[in-house]
């Protein structure tokens, strides 16, 4: 599994925030800048919230690893190899524009054979990674675009990982509870204090977004029978945390 974090903290004035708050809180408490005594005191809480929604975009990436002593057999032979993938995919339907390379290395390494005796020698083994990211809509074909890749001649399953294409609206209704529960707990602990809440100061928000993936699997053809690879997506969740001060 693997959690993306996408941070963004912003300092907001009172001035800037007043209308947007109190209107989303459905407070009738009017405040400005000018308002805060000075010798206030500051009172800073905190507010998450995390709320979910099923996928609806997957992104599969896959790609062949080829070795040899010839650096050219070792591209030509993964070459050939991606050729006969992206044919595959082709067939299952997949455009241009839900394929991309994501990666193309080559490098060598050395092994000493026979070490310390007379038939002592180097010998070099040349080895070509070629990976590539499908981005596929069609959750329910992920299983059989792994099968029909790895048929082709893929041997190197990365990652499978599930996501929604635009988390907009779930970052704003995670980021309205987050503020909900920042006041709430605010007014409490105010109350329990025996004190009284002037207004907000200032308000900083994150977001973090957490996408079901698979682990990384290195998956050999040969190793692949013919029982359809299955893969369930788990639901992609939003997180949203606010920390807010008041004075009082």
């Amino acid at each position: 599994m693997m959690f993306n974090k996408i941070s963004k903290r912003v300092g907001v004035s009172v001035v800037a925030i007043l209308t947007m708050f109190f209107v989303t809180l459905g407070s009738s408490v009017q405040v400005v800048a000018s308002s805060i005594p000075e010798n206030s005191s500051r009172l800073q809480v905190t507010g998450t919230a995390v709320v979910t929604a099923a996928p609806d975009t997957a992104h599969i990436s896959l790609g062949v690893e080829t070795r040899d002593a010839s650096a050219e057999q070792a591209a030509q032979e993964n070459a050939r190899r991606m050729a006969q993938i992206m044919m595959a995919l082709k067939e299952m339907g997949l455009t241009d524009r839900e394929i991309s390379t994501s990666g193309y290395n080559i490098y060598s390494y050395n092994q000493t054979l026979n070490r310390g005796t007379e038939g002592e020698t180097t010998v070099t083994t040349y080895q070509v990674q070629n990976r590539i990211e499908i981005t596929t809509k069609n959750l329910d074909q992920v299983g059989k675009i792994v099968d029909a890749a790895v048929k082709a001649g893929a041997n190197q399953v990365q990652g499978i990982r599930f996501d929604l294409a635009d988390k907009q609206e779930l970052q704003l209704k995670a980021l309205t509870n987050a503020v909900k529960q920042a006041h709430t707990k605010a007014e409490t602990m105010a109350e329990a204090a025996g004190v009284v809440i002037g207004g907000l100061v200032t308000m900083n928000e994150d977001y973090g977004t957490y996408a079901p993936m698979y682990d990384t699997m290195v998956m050999r053809a040969q190793s692949v029978g013919h029982v359809e690879t299955s893969i369930t997506p788990g639901d992609v969740e939003v997180s949203a945390r606010v920390t807010m001060v008041f004075w009082f």
